[in-house]
């Protein structure tokens, strides 16, 4: 699903692989835990003129793959047309989605059209209906079925499973069983890996301090989540961050209000923004620095006990759980289980 190649270019020539590109912050799918939820009413400013010129921009600085976000993206009409586009350049097209929308055979057979060469994700977090229902109370349980019914039309239709994921966030409302049950079911029905996010305190607007610590999982879940996931991926152990320090590096985000920060998952209402300093492709000339982290080239500027971790040739921690916690984007990522006290 990574081009590796493109990928290690891209980080050893402090450039960029990836572009995260919200294109609308709606969605219907009703996950409580989600940090989209923080909106207090509809931030989606990008045009289509806008999306059109950020991916002809990507393209001149060499980014390999789009992640089309959201909210969920596929409610975006416009949201092929832009695929299309990233495929004239050369842009792979990687989309997540919640998997509600699939259920529609059309947009499931653009989808699969779009996505042919990149990957299509979508979101499970559980496969018990009745722990579904308590992570999307406003939603009928039903859409679990339906979401697991669209994936297998889509292996039906020949889009291969290696090029797919159940992206899920592990929080402190189910247990370590139930995900590691959740991971083995779509392992073994349909041969899809899991991407794993643990839940971080995204800041809500009008949410009281303290009232998203249900959210977070217990230290030791977290561990025995990572080890289950370190063995499908047969890795004996796998970096805290999405997928590795290189791929965080290398991606820059433009959120769905024009912002344009190193992860979607960091809402930095002080970020540059392409409606305020210009076409996304100066900003991003002008704040490399910060959005490829260039801070953590050096091994003497990482947070404590990351310094002398086994694991720093390729993790640094989760930036964004970091900035969530009040740490600072260069602080230590608060849901490490290793080595915390070392220098």
């Amino acid at each position: 699903m990574l081009d590796l190649a493109s990928l290690h270019a891209a980080y050893e020539g402090g450039g960029f692989y990836s572009l995260q590109l919200e294109v609308g912050d709606r969605c219907f799918q009703g996950c409580i835990y989600c940090y989209m939820n923080a909106l207090e009413r509809e931030k989606n400013t990008l045009t289509d003129e806008e999306i059109y010129g950020i991916i002809d921009d990507s393209h001149s600085i060499g980014i390999a793959a789009v992640e089309w976000l959201g909210g969920e993206p596929l409610l975006r009409r416009s949201v092929f047309t832009h695929m299309a586009h990233a495929t004239e350049l050369g842009i792979r097209n990687n989309v997540w989605t919640g998997g509600l929308p699939l259920a529609n055979g059309e947009t499931l057979r653009n989808t699969v059209k779009h996505a042919a060469h990149g990957l299509i994700s979508v979101h499970v977090s559980t496969i018990d209906p009745a722990l579904y229902g308590e992570l999307h109370p406003s939603r009928p349980v039903g859409d679990l079925k339906s979401i697991l019914d669209a994936v297998k039309r889509t292996i039906d239709m020949g889009y291969p499973p290696a090029q797919m994921l159940n992206s899920v966030t592990f929080t402190g409302l189910q247990s370590a069983d139930d995900l590691i049950h959740t991971i083995d079911y779509f392992e073994s029905e349909f041969g899809i890996k899991t991407s794993l996010n643990v839940y971080h305190t995204y800041l809500r607007p009008g949410t009281p301090p303290g009232a998203l610590s249900r959210f977070i999982p217990a230290e030791e879940a977290v561990k025995r989540v990572y080890d289950r996931c370190a063995r499908q991926w047969g890795e004996m152990e796998l970096p805290m961050n999405c997928v590795s320090k290189q791929y965080c590096s290398t991606t820059v985000a433009v959120l769905c209000d024009g912002c344009v920060t190193p992860c979607a998952t960091i809402r930095d209402a002080c970020a540059p923004n392409i409606h305020r300093d210009g076409a996304f492709r100066n900003i991003v000339e002008s704040h490399r620095d910060h959005l490829t982290i260039g801070a953590f080239r050096s091994r003497k500027n990482l947070p404590p006990g990351c310094r002398t971790c086994r694991l720093s040739d390729r993790c640094f921690g989760c930036r964004s759980r970091a900035y969530a916690a009040g740490n600072g984007i260069l602080g230590k990522d608060p849901r490490c289980f290793r080595k915390r006290n070392a220098s």
